[in-house]
């Protein structure tokens, strides 16, 4: 592991899940890339305006600056704390952005926080760390935080569960696995779909596989997305291979 991609929106929503990839830059030596991605305002001049159109422009533009300067902070921040750290700014869809800023730096791993999804704008980040999850081309760790920015469980790993599956193999568990025991020095134990509710474990580990169809989703129920949305756990999450 190498890179490490961190979208952030600077909300308090992002500090627990800032705290997984110090824990994970630091045990892995991986160089951390800061993306947030910018989206402009937008002015409707097609309804009335009381004053000038142009305040409306101004603000946009200041707005973005600020994004800019936020990023370059987080960014001193964290290699004040001797972290590798590049970044990178974009406009645009918010997942579109992110998978392809995880191609683009071939990313090992995208950390997103996520937290319950009570409002219309929630369930709007909600969606991206769903999407995101379903298609990046990379592993995806879903760090869950409460409606004020802290963390569920704290940044450690020291017990790892695995997600066992209908379709999951003995070699799926020690490939996506092996690596994060040596790392972490952690114990790793193996859960069945039943015992997947919030289990006393710092870190659940399990794989999407793809779903082709009413029938395939009817026999192979996706509880990969119900964990993403609802554990307290925070879990990581591999895609199968080609």
């Amino acid at each position: 592991m190498t890179n490490l991609l961190f979208p952030t929106d600077f909300s308090t929503n992002n500090t627990a899940a800032l705290d997984w990839v110090r824990l994970f830059a630091r045990k892995t030596g991986s160089t951390i890339t800061l993306i947030h991605v910018y989206r402009p305002m937008v002015v409707d001049t097609t309804l009335p305006s009381l004053g000038d159109v142009g305040v409306g422009v101004i603000a946009s533009q200041e707005l973005e600056e600020i994004s800019h300067q936020r990023l370059d902070q987080l960014a001193d921040q964290l290699r004040a704390e001797r972290f590798s750290v590049q970044t990178s700014w974009r406009i645009g869809s918010v997942e579109d952005e992110i998978l392809a800023a995880a191609t683009e730096f071939s990313a090992d791993l995208i950390v997103m926080g996520r937290h319950d999804l009570n409002t219309f704008f929630d369930r709007l980040a909600g969606s991206a760390v769903s999407d995101v999850t379903e298609h990046a081309v990379c592993p995806v760790l879903i760090v869950p935080t409460t409606d004020d920015g802290h963390a569920t469980r704290p940044a450690q790993v020291r017990t790892i569960a695995y997600a066992m599956q209908q379709r999951t193999q003995q070699s799926d568990v020690s490939a996506q696995t092996d690596s994060l025991i040596e790392a972490f020095d952690a114990e790793l134990r193996i859960l069945t779909e039943d015992q997947l509710d919030n289990p006393p474990v710092d870190l659940i580990v399990m794989q999407l596989y793809p779903q082709a169809g009413f029938l395939d989703k009817l026999l192979h129920p996706n509880y990969t997305a119900a964990l993403v949305e609802k554990s307290d756990v925070p879990v990581l999450v591999y895609h199968q291979s080609a």
